[in-house]
């Protein structure tokens, strides 16, 4: 089974005990980097983890309203298995589907203006991503999130240097895409200028 978003609640929760709201607010915090889901969804597949026995959940008071409750949601021996299996399984990468690339492919059919203005807001919306992961990876390998605090506090000390090195390593192949995409945009936009201007092409 491909990564999914049950995979990644699996394994926030691994962290601990979380409400549905933390455990959303932990997910744009770190799993959203890498795999977008609506709140939405997120509760949804809550409620499909407790009903598959992945976590269980238990109802909590909320503040000092005595009718007032939430539910805190907890990982399962079931859900760590699951969590593991995922983790052990050699998947193979998802198959291309990039709308820019497409696009790319046919900006013969606008003008070299338009295609200007394609590729520089491909170009910064990656720079954006980049500067973003960045400060990420400064942040885990100086162990400063919320999320990487929690995880380190629950797991044995001599676990904690692999955790953090697996989360630097790949938010920094995060960094890098980025860093690939800016420079394909910019070597688009040197290709605009030398097609407009007649000059010779790259072989």
């Amino acid at each position: 089974m491909p990564m999914s978003l049950r995979h990644a609640l699996l394994a926030l929760l691994e962290a601990g005990a979380m409400t549905g709201y933390e455990l959303a607010k932990q997910f744009d915090q770190s799993v959203a980097y890498v795999w977008h889901a609506q709140h939405s969804q997120i509760y949804t597949e809550l409620r499909r983890l407790e009903s598959g026995g992945l976590v269980v959940a238990r109802t909590l008071a909320r503040g000092d309203k005595a009718l007032a409750t939430k539910r805190a949601y907890t990982l399962t021996e079931s859900g760590l298995a699951e969590l593991r299996r995922w983790v052990r399984e050699v998947e193979e990468p998802p198959a291309m589907r990039d709308s820019a690339y497409v696009k790319a492919t046919y900006l013969e059919y606008g003008s070299f203006q338009e295609a200007r203005t394609q590729l520089r807001a491909h170009r910064a919306h990656y720079e954006a991503l980049r500067d973003r992961y960045e400060l990420h990876v400064d942040q885990l390998a100086r162990r400063e999130t919320a999320l990487l605090r929690r995880r380190l506090a629950g797991s044995p000390a001599e676990s904690h240097d692999a955790i953090v090195a697996y989360k630097v390593h790949a938010y920094r192949g995060l960094v890098a895409r980025a860093r690939t995409e800016i420079e394909w945009a910019e070597r688009g936009l040197e290709l605009i200028d030398r097609l407009e201007d007649g000059g010779t092409l790259p072989k």
